[in-house]
């Protein structure tokens, strides 16, 4: 058996049907019968709707890619208007605290808080300024709203800053209203304890307490809180005054460090 017997013996149906086709195609593009037409007709119109599909679908996919591309577009946007705004609301804070610099005459070097301190060392935060070099232990750090603590190590390229809500911070005061003198704490919470002051002593909720001056530290007059609430121990000396932070701690990003505890 020739090669050619082999292939069309193996083929056989395949040929045949390519040959139907062939006959049907040249039949329906030469003869004007009205069946022929008939099936002429049909396979236009299927090829239109093919090629009407095909042409939705093309642009199904375009208009994805583009609906994709916007999306990113409108993300970038989004993004650089998060930071024009928060460009803005940090523009607010520094221009508030260099007009309290105006206003309280004191001298001081602006930082930013860059993080925590580690807890094992002390409870605060670590600072950051371009005036490193000028810090020194031991001198007050506040806030346009009052008393955030005080620098207690200066390495590196940071400062570490000891805040109220440290164990082991201690503030003298002043009540505003009669000028009592106590001791500010942290009371375990959120909030700071008013210490030392005996039960003769009337105190009332709202109260504003102050830094007394009576340090080498803190100057005087520098807002710590208000006082919460008030209660009378019948078995202690002392009563128990709880107070709440002049400063949001969670809230802060910008303080100023003293140069000199004395306003000029």
């Amino acid at each position: 058996m020739t090669l050619f017997r082999r292939i069309v013996v193996r083929y056989r149906e395949s040929l045949i049907l390519a040959l139907y086709i062939i006959l049907s195609f040249i039949a329906m593009t030469t003869s004007e019968s009205r069946i022929i037409e008939g099936l002429r007709s049909t396979v236009l119109f299927s090829v239109g709707v093919l090629e009407n599909t095909l042409h939705h679908t093309t642009a199904y996919f375009g208009l994805y890619e583009e609906n994709l591309r916007l999306r990113q577009e409108n993300t970038r946007l989004a993004y650089q208007n998060f930071r024009l705004q928060d460009a803005l609301l940090e523009n607010i804070r520094l221009r508030r605290l260099l007009q309290f610099k105006y206003e309280t005459a004191f001298d001081f070097i602006p930082a930013k808080i860059i993080g925590f301190s580690p807890q094992d060392f002390v409870t605060g935060f670590l600072l950051s300024t371009e005036d490193l070099d000028q810090i020194q232990k031991n001198t007050a750090v506040i806030s346009t709203d009052g008393l955030v603590g005080k620098i207690v190590k200066v390495s590196g390229d940071y400062a570490i800053c000891q805040n109220l809500f440290d164990p082991n911070s201690r503030v003298s005061v002043r009540v505003q209203r009669n000028r009592e003198l106590g001791i500010i704490s942290w009371d375990g919470g959120e909030g700071l304890l008013l210490q030392n002051i005996p039960n003769t002593i009337e105190i009332k909720p709202g109260d504003v307490v102050f830094t007394s001056g009576l340090s080498r530290i803190f100057p005087p007059k520098l807002k710590v809180g208000t006082v919460t609430s008030v209660k009378i121990n019948n078995q202690q000396l002392f009563q128990t005054i709880k107070v709440k932070p002049a400063v949001n701690f969670n809230r802060l990003e910008e303080v100023a460090i003293l140069k000199d505890m004395n306003p000029k």
